[in-house]
């Protein structure tokens, strides 16, 4: 009797495990071949909320796949490439947009043998996983995960019809459903539950219409499930969100916010809102989910889609009401410590899109950290307090071991993406990535190598004199603009990258690097003390060869074309 029990559990668990799989590899295959729609998406998104809804619809419409889109939300907010007010937009219509996969498993995965569509697809589409076009690869992906989905749905029909037999568990259930209004709420809470624990509401919404179906429980105890599964599923952008900033906390904090504010007006109104369910399912079906079993499926999807577009319609004019609360709930700390912790580079159910997005991201931040690591260099050489020049050399010393340390972590990132399934585009553009997170890190050490020269020329008490800090100047305000034109490449489009300002910058460094060389020997025993010339020879070296690494990092750029 144990070992039966031990058999169902892992039955279960093996069934879910295959529609979350199929699911995967359907979302996974619809992401590469939608991948530029989805830059093309957010880049359309601007202050219109039914523009943010729309797009929330279209992007979950294509990628199949509400959590994701949820997600990628949270990691665009904590990019700063949506605002918070965009983000509760996306995410209202990805809502509406998941209810589609509702229709595809109540229309045609309950009412139709599985095996009858399962396998000619299968028959007719895996062969094209071993094509060498990645377009044919990826729809072959997603007809077999649409296949295996079916597939998954057939056995979990099979599993609840056999469990029949097993009257503990049935009659624990029918126990549950005689608490009136007490009951519906316990389903709700049912619902969450599942929702939660498979983090998929689709795996939730496929086991609640057997369990209706087969008359597991009644009609109206699995519409409290629906409801409860709409709340669970927000579990997965806030364990997302978890290492993110305080915007994406509250992005998919908003998340959970709409969907239990909805919850609590369908409750308010259950009866009634199941009224309309059944006078829209016998417009449809032609019976009564009451009735007949064979409704419910499509009763369901009917409340499914009822509820979020309902819900959007009630909320999306209190869209700044729900960013004030989030913002009241999580604030913003006014001083947050600088810490090596990655800003962009956060999302757990990433396409190879959305990755290159992030590491891109990540990277431009890592070359402004760069710039402000450099920006300390004219205060060393100007500060006369010594205590306060102790803290700003210390300060280089840490930001130059937080960027070595931030180099390691942006190519750990790197190297997952490059062990994905990548074009050859794709393995070009993860070593240029490598290669500009290489030079940036050079640009930290060469940074931490000139305040140690600096430092030594202190401790000698050697001083330069005005004419070569005028020199040191210039060659540094000429670095600056180099580290300009390269964050802004860094920012651009990197296929629309020309680098004709770089380079005229750096011919323009190196030009001034051998005058000031010539003019310091011919002056070196008329005006130049010997010993602050080493220093003066070192700083000025150091800065062509900081030159040589941002110009290399706009070639590397250049080179993606």
């Amino acid at each position: 009797m144990f070992m039966n029990y031990i058999l169902d559990i892992l039955s279960l668990i093996g069934i879910v495990g295959l529609f979350l799989f199929s699911m995967k590899l359907m979302s996974e295959s619809l992401q590469k071949i939608a991948g530029n729609g989805m830059r093309n998406i957010i880049k359309y998104i601007a202050s219109s909320r039914f523009k943010a809804v729309m797009s929330g619809i279209i992007l979950t419409a294509l990628i199949q796949a509400s959590a994701v889109v949820t997600v990628m939300t949270v990691s665009f907010v904590n990019a700063g490439m949506l605002s918070l007010t965009e983000s509760i937009g996306i995410i209202m219509g990805a809502n509406i947009g998941t209810t589609i996969k509702g229709w595809l498993i109540s229309m045609v995965g309950l009412n139709t043998d599985m095996g009858v569509i399962a396998l000619p697809i299968l028959g007719l589409t895996f062969p094209f996983l071993f094509s060498k076009s990645n377009t044919k690869r990826n729809w072959s992906g997603f007809a077999v995960g649409l296949a295996l989905l079916f597939i998954s749905l057939d056995f979990l029909k099979m599993f609840f019809v056999g469990m029949k037999e097993n009257t503990a568990i049935f009659e624990f259930l029918s126990g549950l459903t005689s608490y009136g209004t007490g009951s519906i709420l316990i389903f709700v809470f049912v619902g969450l539950i599942i929702s939660a624990l498979v983090q998929s509401s689709s795996a939730a919404f496929a086991v609640t219409i057997v369990l209706c179906s087969e008359g597991w429980i009644p009609f109206e105890l699995g519409a409290a499930m629906i409801l409860g599964e709409n709340i669970g599923t927000t579990i997965t952008a806030n364990i997302a969100a978890i290492v993110a900033n305080a915007k994406a906390k509250r992005a998919a904090l908003s998340h959970t916010l709409f969907n239990v504010i909805g919850v609590i007006w369908a409750v308010i109104i259950f009866h009634w809102l199941l009224k309309g369910i059944e006078w829209a399912t016998i417009e449809i079906q032609g019976t009564s989910p009451y009735e007949n079993n064979n409704a419910i499926p499509v009763a369901f999807t009917v409340l499914h889609s009822a509820f979020n577009i309902i819900n959007t319609i009630l909320l999306v004019g209190f869209i700044p009401g729900l960013v004030k609360l989030t913002e009241w709930i999580i604030p913003v700390r006014k001083t947050e410590d600088e810490t090596t912790k990655l800003k962009y580079i956060q999302s757990q159910f990433s396409s190879s899109e959305m990755q290159f997005m992030e590491a891109k991201k990540e990277i431009a931040s890592f070359a402004r950290r760069g710039k402000k690591l450099f920006a300390l260099l004219p205060s060393l050489i100007l500060e006369k307090d010594e205590k306060e020049y102790e803290k700003i050399f210390q300060k280089i010393k840490e930001q130059e071991d937080m960027m070595d340390k931030m180099e390691d972590e942006i190519n750990d990132y790197l190297n997952i993406i490059y062990s994905g399934e990548l074009s050859e585009k794709g393995l070009k553009k993860v070593k240029s990535m490598q290669r500009i997170a290489k030079e940036l890190e050079s640009i930290g050490d060469t940074v931490y190598h000139m305040a140690k020269s600096i430092n030594r020329k202190n401790k000698e008490k050697v001083w330069f004199n005005q004419y070569q800090r005028d020199n040191i100047k210039n060659m540094y305000d000429l670095l600056f603009k180099a580290c300009d034109v390269m964050i802004e490449n860094l920012d651009s489009d990197y296929d629309s990258v020309a680098i004709d300002k770089a380079q005229m910058l750096e011919l323009q460094i190196n030009k001034l690097r051998k005058d000031l060389l010539k003019e310091n020997f011919e002056k070196i025993d008329e005006e130049y003390n010997t010993k602050s010339t080493v220093v003066y020879f070192d700083l000025i070296g150091s800065s062509e060869k900081m030159a040589d690494h941002i110009f290399n990092i706009n070639q590397a750029i250049a080179g993606l074309k």
